[in-house]
């Protein structure tokens, strides 16, 4: 209830703070990439790789039961980061006892889930006041386990909105939590660090978080993006790319987002723009791919009134990626996806409501939206956020990058910020945190 009486407040804060914020932001230190070498990893957190052998062998001697987690995500990309971690936890704990709250994909790997979160896909104020009654037994659910039998550790995945209250309780408990992706307070809620600041371990995924986290009294480190871990293998497990698809041609993605809302307002809009590209760059096709069957139906409703043509791959994606020249891409995680792939993209985000217009041009305390423009430091991507976004301008920006120097410019530097988003890792070092509290010997 307090959270609601003063949103309000902290929102019109946030507006006035807007400039001393940028300001801030743009003084922060990056970590450098030598700091994900494993040496650096164990000095740099409470977790100590020299120390593991001896650590387990106590508790082994020591410890009557199972290693015990407590593990909540409450998406699909949050149970992708999730399952890795798990899958280098049981390396070290194969006897390890996994609950919370996750999705089909976590129950299968062993875990006792007790609400499938991350398959609800719940997203968005609508989405979250609809389903109000089951984020509150879910806390009660929580609660109840903490008391009646306390976990060794609880792992906080992204999902902050949720997870926050979970964090009070658990510290509240006195049991250890870590959250791993550490929330973009820095860029909508830093009022919100006092909740996290809680956690006994932050782990952040972009280089600057750590520093600015550090700032606020929170215990963080760096461990780079969760991106990188298993990205090249997702293809394998896609659809069979279309006969129609020929690898020669000179390809264009249009890539308007996962969900329904992001599709009905980006959509028309890259239709429009790939027409203007198409008068310009007769040479150039389009394909759309994308892999969520339950909006298939809209994405053929628009292509069937489309005036150009679009090779929709229902199924494919990651086996799409590798043969696109550039890509207009709905901001999220599917940037740096494309990036990886060394695809210049141009970001779209199109906002029917003018509040939101206006707030994503005032509110934010960050200079850009996309991951990985924050990263580079200046717009690598160009960002059209907002209402009325001219096709025009989307057609040349990325005409731009279709060959010429500016692809140049954009390759050189996706060839230089890869580390941080397209190797694999993070998911190791979230586990080498985690097992800390499972190894640690009994009082």
């Amino acid at each position: 209830m307090a959270d609601l009486v003063m949103a309000l407040p902290r929102q019109a804060a946030a507006l006035f703070m807007r400039k001393k914020r940028l300001r801030q932001f743009a003084q922060l230190k990056h970590a450098a990439l030598c700091e994900l070498s494993s040496d650096n990893v164990a000095n740099d957190a409470t977790y100590d790789a020299a120390n593991d052998a001896a650590d387990r062998s106590v508790m082994n001697q020591n410890q009557k039961s199972p290693p015990r987690m407590i593990l909540a995500c409450g998406d699909v990309s949050g149970e992708s980061h999730a399952l890795h971690m798990l899958q280098h936890l049981r390396q070290s704990h194969p006897d390890l006892q996994v609950s919370g709250f996750g999705g089909a994909r976590l129950a299968k790997a062993g875990m006792e889930v007790w609400q499938p979160l991350a398959d609800l896909n719940v997203m968005g104020f609508r989405d979250v006041l609809a389903q109000l009654p089951l984020f509150f037994g879910c806390v009660k659910r929580f609660a109840d386990a903490l008391k009646q039998n306390p976990p060794d550790v609880v792992v906080l995945v992204d999902y902050p909105g949720l997870n926050r209250h979970l964090l009070r309780i658990a510290d509240r408990a006195g049991v250890p939590v870590v959250d791993f992706i550490a929330p973009q307070l820095w860029a909508w809620a830093p009022w919100r660090i006092s909740d996290f600041r809680k956690a006994d371990e932050l782990l952040t995924i972009l280089p600057f978080e750590k520093d600015w986290y550090q700032q606020h009294g929170a215990q963080a480190s760096y461990i780079g993006h969760p991106l990188g871990d298993g990205l090249h293998q997702l293809a394998e497990a896609e659809a069979t790319l279309p006969a129609t698809f020929e690898p020669d041609h000179v390809w264009v993605g249009i890539l308007p987002g996962s969900r329904r809302s992001e599709i009905k307002h980006n959509l028309p809009l890259l239709l429009q723009a790939a027409k203007q590209l198409r008068a310009s760059r007769p040479e150039v096709r389009f394909v759309l791919p994308h892999l969520r069957e339950s909006v298939a139906a809209l994405i053929r409703e628009y292509l069937a009134t489309s005036d150009v043509d679009v090779l929709y791959t229902p199924g494919c994606f990651h086996k799409v990626l590798p043969h696109l020249r550039a890509a207009w891409v709905a901001s999220g995680t599917a940037l740096l996806e494309v990036a990886a792939y060394d695809i210049p993209p141009v970001l779209v985000y199109a906002m029917p409501s003018r509040l939101g217009t206006w707030l994503a041009a005032h509110w934010l305390a960050v200079p850009w939206v996309g991951g990985l423009n924050l990263l580079a430091g200046e717009e690598l991507a160009p960002e059209h956020l907002g209402r009325n976004l001219d096709p025009k301008a989307l057609a040349g920006d990325l005409e731009q990058r279709l060959d010429g120097p500016v692809r140049e410019r954009v390759l050189k530097e996706l060839t230089r910020l890869s580390p941080a988003y397209a190797q694999a890792g993070s998911c190791q070092r979230a586990a080498e945190r985690v097992s800390a509290y499972l190894t640690r010997p009994l009082k």
